[in-house]
C-alpha cells in the first residue's frame, strides 16, 4: 500500500479528437481539385489490381507461350545477347557516359550561366563533338535545358510534388525539347497515352492487370503509310482500325514506349507496367507480321523514375520476349547529364526512322 501511496496521482488518459487536430495545408504548388484530379488520374494510369509488381513479373516469366522475361545485360542464361540489342547498347552507352553529347563551336559562349561544376563537365574534350553530334539534331539552348533543371529540383525538395506534376513539368517538357531539337522533328511525335486501354482486350494476357505507360514516340503519317493503313483491317473485337494496341493516336504506329514516374515511386513496379504494355504492343504487331518466323529488331523502353532516365531494350524471337537492362543514360539533376539524355533521345529518333519504319512498311501482311 505504501508503494501505491508513493505513487504520484495521474489524470486517466484522454482519446485525442483527430478531427480537431490542424491539419497541414495543401502544397501551394497544387490546388485540392488538382491534387484529387492528379490522384484519379494515376489511378487510372497505374492501376495494377491485386497483384504485386514482383507478382506480376513472375506472371509474366511463367507463361507457356511467349514468356516475358528480364535479364541483365551480358547475362548467358536468356542466350546470348542479340547483335543489335549489343549495337543499341553500345552507341547509347557512350553517351550515357558523356561522351560526343555536345555539339558546340564555342563551348565557353554557352556555359556562363551553368553552375561550376556543370561548367567544368561541359568544357570536357570528349564530350564535345560537333560534326557527329549534329548527325542526330541540333543543340536545345543551355537556357532551356536549366529550366527544366531547376524545376526538377525544385519539385525534389522536402516531400516533393505529384507524380502528375513531374510528368508535366519535368519529364514531358524534356521530351518535347528532344523531339523539337532532333533531326527528325518533322517525321515524329509524342502522345500522352497515359489514360489510353489496350484495345481489343484479347491483346492483354487474362492473368495479368491490364497496365499502360505515359508516353509514347510514334511515326508521322508518311505516303508509305497511308498506303499500309488502306490495306489494314479491322482485329475481332475492335470497333475501330488501329496501328497500335490503343486507339491513341491510330494513325500513328508507335515506335518508342517510355513510362514516367515521380521520384517516390518504386522502380519495380515500372518494370511490370512497361513489360504488360509491350507485350501487348508486340502481339497487336505479330498479327500484322503473320506468319514470319525469327527475330525481331531490338526495341527500346525507356523509364523515368524522378529525374533518373533508364533505357532497356526489347528482344524477341519466336520462343519469348526478353527485356535486358538497364543503362542509366542521365538525369536532370545537372544540365550535364540532362544533355545525356536529349541526345539518347535524339539516337532513339534516329533509330525510329532508319530501322523501325522501314521494318515496319516491310511487313507482308496488313491485319
Amino acid at each position: 500500500m505504501q508503494a501505491d501511496l508513493d505513487q504520484t496521482p495521474r489524470p486517466s488518459k484522454r482519446l485525442r479528437d483527430l478531427d480537431s487536430v490542424p491539419q497541414p495545408p495543401l502544397s501551394p504548388t497544387k490546388s485540392a481539385s488538382s491534387a484529387a484530379a492528379s490522384e484519379a488520374s494515376e489511378v487510372e494510369s497505374h492501376q495494377s489490381g491485386r497483384l504485386s509488381p514482383v507478382k506480376q513479373l513472375q506472371l509474366l516469366e511463367d507463361f507457356e507461350e511467349q514468356p516475358v522475361v528480364f535479364c541483365n545485360f551480358d547475362d548467358d542464361e536468356e542466350g546470348e545477347e542479340p547483335e543489335d540489342v549489343t549495337a543499341m547498347r553500345r552507341a547509347t552507352q557512350q553517351f550515357a557516359d558523356g561522351i560526343g553529347i555536345l555539339g558546340y563551336v564555342d563551348i565557353n559562349a554557352v556555359i556562363s550561366a551553368l553552375s561550376p561544376i556543370d561548367r567544368m563537365r561541359f568544357q570536357y574534350s570528349w564530350a564535345n563533338d560537333l560534326e557527329q553530334r549534329c548527325t542526330i539534331g541540333s543543340m536545345p539552348s543551355t537556357a532551356q535545358i536549366l529550366e527544366i533543371v531547376e524545376t526538377a529540383r525544385k519539385y525534389d525538395h522536402g516531400s516533393g510534388v505529384s507524380e502528375d506534376e513531374w510528368n508535366s513539368e519535368v519529364q514531358h517538357p524534356l521530351l518535347k525539347l528532344a523531339r523539337n531539337t532532333s533531326k527528325h522533328r518533322q517525321t515524329l511525335d509524342i502522345h500522352n497515352v497515359k489514360t489510353a486501354r489496350i484495345e481489343p482486350p484479347s491483346l492483354a494476357r487474362s492473368t495479368v492487370p491490364g497496365r499502360v505507360v505515359d508516353y509514347v514516340v510514334t511515326l508521322n503519317r508518311n505516303p508509305a503509310t497511308e498506303q499500309a493503313w488502306r490495306h489494314l483491317r479491322l482485329l475481332p473485337g475492335a470497333s475501330i482500325k488501329s496501328w497500335d494496341h490503343t486507339t491513341r493516336a491510330r494513325h500513328n504506329p508507335i515506335a518508342i514506349n517510355i513510362e514516367t514516374k515521380g521520384p517516390m515511386k518504386s522502380w519495380t513496379d515500372g518494370k511490370p507496367q512497361i513489360a504488360i504494355w509491350t507485350d501487348a504492343w508486340l502481339k497487336r504487331l505479330a498479327l500484322i507480321r503473320g506468319n514470319t518466323s525469327g527475330q525481331w529488331p531490338a526495341l527500346p523502353l525507356l523509364i523515368a523514375q524522378g529525374h533518373d532516365w533508364h533505357l532497356l531494350i526489347v528482344s524477341k524471337n519466336d520462343q519469348k520476349m526478353t527485356i535486358w537492362e538497364q543503362i542509366d543514360i542521365g538525369s536532370t539533376r545537372s544540365c550535364f547529364d540532362a544533355m545525356k539524355v536529349v541526345t539518347v533521345l535524339h539516337w532513339l529518333m534516329d533509330w525510329a526512322e532508319r530501322v523501325w519504319r522501314p521494318w515496319l512498311l516491310s511487313l507482308p501482311k496488313w491485319g
